[in-house]
């Protein structure tokens, strides 16, 4: 694994009955970063590649069809890994976050990220004071329905219209792993994950990230990825899965320099058991 300016790396793997994890909340201070460091790097997967049995489609199926590929492992040619959220686990200062997070539905030719009949973002990280916006682009509706990690919710959102944005503050939004699903579609599922600071990020379809302006300083780095292996399947036909792989390592951040930091993935040995609702 090639490293720059990296320290002590450790591996941690969730045992316990939940996907559930809680980053340090402490209180996070905006201010101006002067000289601050980028974290950059990339998520690779080792060994051969689990192939992903599709979703089976409960309705709307002459729009989306019979079935749809799962959002769950993406992985490229070169075994770089998409949909990895990175961040940092407790920071108290440092850059504003962003105005607006927008989750998006639906396929549009407008951006080529997007997926017929799915969410874009399959993992969302969001800073819970953002305002987080919520747009469907297809003709049909879809109803995204988030949960706090005791089981309430967090939204409940209808977008019957297409291409019309729906803005929302959601302040409870805290921790790694909390779900989201479309109420109409039991294919639609997705994480949540709520910070109080901005520095997060997601690998892109080069399983590359970048986490700029941060402060000088030694921090622990989080890479987690949600579990791909379906366990079983709810009274609803919706798809549940194995726990998440998990790493952490210690890092520097030195004013005005670089630090690689690289993830290999999976941190277990998991054997996909082809399930697939209604078969």
């Amino acid at each position: 694994m090639s490293t720059r300016g990296l320290a002590l790396a450790l591996i941690m793997v969730v045992t316990g009955p939940t996907l559930l994890v809680s980053p340090v909340l402490a209180k996070y201070t905006v201010e101006e970063v002067k000289d601050g460091g980028t974290i950059r790097g990339v998520a690779k997967w080792k060994g051969a590649i689990p192939k992903i049995p599709p979703l089976t489609v409960f309705a709307d199926m002459k729009f989306c069809g019979k079935t749809v590929p799962s959002p769950v492992l993406q992985i490229d040619k070169h075994k770089r890994v998409r949909f990895v959220l990175v961040y940092l686990e407790k920071i108290d200062h440092g850059k504003p976050p962003e105005s607006l997070e927008v989750l998006h539905m639906g396929k549009t030719p407008n951006r080529p990220e997007s997926t017929l009949c799915n969410f874009e973002e399959h993992v969302f990280p969001y800073e819970h004071k953002t305002v987080m916006g919520l747009i469907n682009y297809e003709k049909i509706i879809h109803i995204p329905h988030a949960f706090a990690k005791k089981g309430g919710t967090l939204f409940d959102i209808a977008l019957p219209s297409p291409n019309q944005m729906v803005k929302h503050h959601e302040s409870r939004v805290h921790g790694v792993g909390l779900w989201f699903q479309c109420e109409v579609h039991v294919h639609m599922n997705g994480w949540l994950a709520g910070f109080n600071h901005p520095y997060f990020a997601m690998t892109d379809r080069k399983g590359k990230f970048e986490i700029d302006d941060v402060p000088a300083g030694k921090y622990t780095i989080v890479a987690w990825h949600e579990g791909y292996n379906i366990i079983k399947f709810d009274e609803q036909n919706r798809p549940h899965y194995d726990e998440p792989h998990i790493i952490k390592k210690e890092i520097e951040v030195k004013p005005g320099r670089t630090v690689g930091v690289h993830f290999l993935f999976p941190v277990r040995d998991v054997k996909v058991d082809w399930k697939i609702a209604g078969q």
